[in-house]
């Protein structure tokens, strides 16, 4: 039997922008035959800035990152080892299988985010998503929601940060808030809680909007809200107060110090 011998793929280097805001994920090849992912030496170079996520995945996810490991050994338990396979050549091969789902994952949830854009925009979305995102219709609508902002890229030049933030709207009393739409595999009867720093996404993108100081001083809310991928229709809003968005901003803050020090890179400089 043949064995076969895919190499799993190794992390991204991550999303990058210039400080006027432009994406740049990828930079040509030195070959000039393709894109490659950006490294931090390219963003050296270019002087781009991290992105908020960039800079939250110093730290362990355990929520992901048990999700991901329970992944990893169900597909372990249901894989043969294959005659003179090595135990590196079936890690590996386990590896590839494992990263198909999280790629399927990713991809649909890409699909849901888009349609809700588009849905909003009043563009036609494909018919087996308007299931999933109808949900984030209906709450905006009986919240009497206003968004003033859609997928807005953020740039902070005062604290080397940039980002996209999905939403920035007021509420019917004319409070800000910040909404950060996530895709989530569910499963009925179970609750769905937030993961580990999303509060501190939000934080950070309504610090670069909205300014540090009016971030610590005026009442500016937040919302991860949920289209489980699994089942349709099911949504669900996690919500921060003013205070909890002020905590997380502190943290945060501290996080882009120390992801300064261990990069020897600082963006504003």
């Amino acid at each position: 039997m043949a064995i076969l011998t895919a190499k799993p793929k190794r992390g991204s280097g991550g999303h990058w922008y210039t400080s006027e805001g432009k994406a740049m994920h990828t930079v040509p090849t030195a070959k000039g035959d393709g894109e490659r992912n950006t490294t931090l030496r390219d963003a050296r170079k270019h002087k781009l800035f991290p992105s908020v996520t960039g800079i939250l995945g110093l730290f362990a996810k355990p929520g992901l990152d048990r999700w991901k490991q329970d992944q990893l050994l169900r597909i372990a338990y249901d894989t043969p080892v294959q005659d003179g396979e090595s135990y590196e050549q079936f890690a590996d091969r386990c590896l590839v299988e494992h990263e198909k789902p999280v790629e399927e994952a990713a991809s649909f949830g890409t699909r849901i985010h888009d349609a809700i854009e588009k849905y909003f925009e009043g563009e036609p979305i494909d018919e087996d998503l308007l299931e999933y995102v109808q949900p984030a219709f209906d709450w905006k609508q009986e919240n009497q929601l206003r968004f003033i902002e859609r997928e807005k890229l953020l740039v902070s030049l005062e604290h080397g940060f940039a980002g996209t933030v999905d939403i920035i709207g007021k509420s019917v009393n004319g409070a800000n808030f910040i909404v950060d739409w996530k895709t989530r595999k569910t499963k009925k009867g179970v609750k769905v809680t937030s993961y580990d720093f999303q509060v501190h996404q939000i934080a950070a993108y309504g610090a670069a909007y909205f300014g540090e100081d009016r971030m610590m001083k005026e009442g500016i809310y937040g919302a991860n809200c949920y289209l489980s991928s699994t089942e349709p229709g099911r949504f669900e809003v996690i919500s921060y107060s003013p205070d909890e968005l002020r905590d997380a901003w502190k943290v945060f803050k501290g996080v882009c110090e120390v992801w300064r020090s261990l990069k020897n890179y600082d963006p504003r400089a």
